[in-house]
């Protein structure tokens, strides 16, 4: 008996044995015959068919480490060690967000964690459904733990008071006592400050998500991490899910949620929230848009009208006027000057909301600039009495590198305000160095006035868009209330800083700090003096539909000897080159119709003109230049511009002129008469003289050669060509000898100077300076 009963324990261990040794055999055969989820009774049924379908499928398990492939089912699947997708990963959010603080940075890992999960969840659920042919939202569920407990997330213990429904009452209550991102953590020996079972709470509930239909999240309102019973989940539609939350936490009084309340994964919130963000940011490029073309328009309406204005007003300050008459002309230019400064403002103001300001960087000499401050201000500090003084620091007389137009303004603003709101007393400026090294110099300007001075409790609002210190200030002194918040915008930009110090009635100081590079070269080497021109009869077309600006530029191109042509429309300008010849043209952009665009691409292409272009446009945006260059103008002019500009932008558009009659008007004291003649003369009489000279270098006839070059000599001097070919000619007259290049030379100037003398009509010439 005793020998029967050693014999079958033998044969129990040699089976217990051989069952090992077939599990060694195969790694992937099942250790446990118990459940692979704990569901209420009333669920049993669809869970068991579940549960052999879901064992069936990882039956069929291969591996092939050659490859690095594990496929169960003909799917393969990969294994990940588990603490790198739970503690591990969230350690190293922790270090690298360790700026953001502890609580942001977990959320910032939690967030990821669950968006990946809820998302592979989804995608799990959709191969699994398909593969097992189920299509009722239960059964569709119920492969979901037992997928989660055969790919080694956790064991699932659905609890009776769940109800998974299609609807807005779905809620599943559930623990996971084996989860293993609280495994995690445990075996490291780290208690968790917050709930860590978040890819279990994203898979499942995007598992749950595929099978039902409807958006749902999960949130662990307890975890081993952290020292509690169990891991236990609640899942629900998103927008109930704080409800069941409240409720969960009354009826378990140990869950205290109201001092920590359990973070709810933002899967679907921040989601909404991108999308909310992506719609206002439309909205808002939309509406930058639509204010940057209502700035431009505006502009544009307000600097047409303006232009004729002010350009009238400059063409009657030259004429004769009475006292009473010259001091209405003054207040209308003064009227119109503010006008134009508002408007500089309000585009200042857009270009900068709209990232458009661009600074140069040209050499300048503080000195001069300054000085040039102080004459463009010379009027107004002699109509209030006041003194002005300018301080510079010896050690400032060497040119920097700045943009001279933006820092103009910035010093006009500021000592303009100064001497708006000084009645009696004295403006200091002074420019000292702060601090200077090889490359550049930090520079100081101090700008301080005996005036009004601003009360300590406005003082913090002067810099802000449309405010003044007080509104008696703005009823008395007028103003936009820009100024002084575009001048500490640009002062920003520039890389430097400006702050106030004043009293009331005691005055006040600005401090301006402003870097500086230094320049190479010396700034006189480096700006060219402003060009000039005459008009020499020099045909000049002007595209331009408002007639008064049309009348205004014709008047000033008349007194300046041109001839002038105007058309309305860019139909009309290409309909007239097709029939006439052209010297320059202006263009207004805005013309109706064929826009100035589109006409200059018509004149450069079809019709093949070189003839220069120069754009004038009532819009002033950051980049109009470049674009009318790239559209093949030659250069931009912005309205309103004054006499001085428009010839000195014609002047280097246009070819360098040839003649040059002063000498003749100073020899005849411009008698027109004689000049006339002479010009006649040498049009007539001087390519006969250069065909001669040819014929006489082909014969080797020195005595003819000599003579005929003396003769031009003298004849081409009447005209300012010696400058051209006065050399040639002598070398000519000498040597008694005419080399081609030199003959050709000759030729070609005299042939340029007959065609300009040829352009002058006698009106044009009397009408010259």
């Amino acid at each position: 008996m005793k020998n029967a009963e050693q014999v079958k324990a033998l044969q129990e261990k040699v089976r217990t044995l051989e069952a090992e040794n077939a599990a060694l055999r195969n790694p992937g055969q099942l250790h446990s015959n118990e459940p692979s989820v704990k569901v209420p009774e009333i669920f049993q049924s669809i869970f068991r068919k579940a549960e052999e379908n879901v064992r069936q499928y990882f039956s069929r398990i291969s591996r092939d480490p050659s490859r690095g492939i594990i496929e169960i089912n003909q799917e393969r699947y990969v294994l990940i060690r588990a603490s790198a997708l739970s503690k591990d990963f969230l350690d190293n959010i922790l270090r690298l967000y360790a700026d953001r603080g502890e609580s942001e940075a977990f959320s910032i890992g939690r967030n990821f964690l669950f968006d990946i999960s809820h998302a592979i969840g989804m995608n799990d659920a959709k191969a699994f459904h398909a593969r097992l042919n189920v299509t009722d939202p239960l059964s569709k569920l119920s492969a979901g733990p037992l997928h989660f407990a055969y790919t080694g997330w956790a064991f699932v213990d659905i609890l009776p008071e769940s109800n998974p429904t299609p609807d807005d009452n779905f809620y599943l209550l559930y623990h996971h006592p084996f989860s293993f991102e609280a495994d995690a953590w445990i075996r490291s020996g780290t208690v968790a400050k917050s709930a860590v079972c978040i890819m279990s709470a994203g898979y499942s509930s995007g598992w749950c998500e595929e099978s039902f239909g409807i958006p749902l999240t999960a949130v662990e309102v307890s975890c081993r991490a952290k020292g509690d019973k169990q891991c236990t989940f609640i899942m629900s539609p998103p927008h109930m899910i704080e409800k069941h939350i409240r409720q969960f936490a009354k009826a378990n009084r140990k869950h205290e949620f109201r001092k920590t309340p359990p973070e709810i994964p933002t899967f679907f919130l921040r989601k909404t929230v991108e999308e909310q963000m992506e719609k206002a940011r439309l909205l808002a490029e939309e509406s930058s848009r639509a204010k940057s073309d209502f700035v431009a328009n505006m502009s544009h309406e307000l600097r047409t009208p303006l232009g004729a204005i002010l350009g009238f007003t400059e063409l009657l300050k030259k004429t004769k006027l009475d006292h009473k008459q010259n001091e209405y002309l003054t207040a209308i230019c003064a009227s119109g000057s503010n006008l134009l400064a508002t408007i500089n403002d309000i585009m200042d103001l857009s270009k900068l909301d709209a990232k458009k300001i661009r600074f140069e960087s040209v050499a300048i000499l503080l000195p001069e600039l300054l000085q040039s401050v102080e004459l463009m201000l010379t009027s107004k500090i002699r109509h209030k009495g006041l003194e002005y003084t300018t301080i510079v620091d010896s050690e400032l007389h060497k040119p920097l590198l700045s943009d001279s137009a933006r820092l103009t303004q910035i010093l006009l603003n500021i000592i303009g305000n100064a001497i708006k709101f000084t009645d009696k007393g004295s403006i200091t400026v002074a420019c000292e160095v702060v601090e200077e090294t090889q490359q550049g110099v930090q520079v100081r300007f101090r700008i301080k006035d005996t005036g009004i001075g601003i009360a300590p409790g406005k003082q913090q609002h002067i810099f802000e868009r449309f405010t003044q210190a007080d509104t008696a200030i703005s009823r008395k002194y007028g103003g936009s209330g820009l100024g002084l918040a575009i001048t500490r915008e640009l002062v920003e930009l520039m890389g430097g800083t400006v702050t106030l110090t004043s009293k009331v009635h005691k005055g006040a100081e600005f401090v301006v700090q402003l870097p500086f590079l230094k320049a190479a070269r010396r700034v006189k080497d480096l700006q060219p003096s402003p060009q000039t021109i005459a008009g020499n009869g020099l045909h000049v077309l002007v595209v331009e539909d408002n007639l008064l600006n049309q009348k205004m530029t014709r008047i000033m191109l008349t007194n300046n000897g041109f001839t002038v042509s105007g058309v309305n429309s860019g139909t009309k300008a290409i309909s007239f080159l097709k029939k006439n010849t052209a010297d320059l043209i202006l263009m207004d952009l805005q013309i109706p119709g064929m826009d100035g665009y589109l006409t200059t691409k018509k004149i450069r292409e079809t019709l093949n003109l070189k003839i220069p272009i120069i754009a004038i446009t009532a819009h002033a945006f950051n980049g109009e230049k470049a674009k009318c260059l790239a559209a093949g103008m030659n250069d931009y002019l912005s309205k309103p511009f004054r006499e001085s500009d428009l010839l000195a932008t014609m002047a280097a558009a246009l070819p360098s002129a040839l003649i040059n009659l002063d000498f003749l008007r100073e020899q005849t004291r411009n008698n027109l008469t004689f000049i006339k003649d002479m010009i006649r003369t040498f049009v007539r009489q001087t390519p006969k003289a250069i065909e001669t000279l040819q014929k006489a270098a082909l014969k080797n006839d020195g005595e003819t050669v000599y003579k005929i070059a003396h003769t031009l000599r003298t004849s081409v001097s009447f005209f300012g060509l010696q400058t051209h070919i006065g050399e040639d000619l002598l070398h000519i007259q000498n040597t008694r000898q005419a080399p081609t290049e030199q003959l050709e030379k000759i030729k070609m100037v005299c042939e340029q100077a007959i065609t300009e003398l040829q352009r002058i009509k006698p009106s044009a010439l009397s009408s010259m300076p």
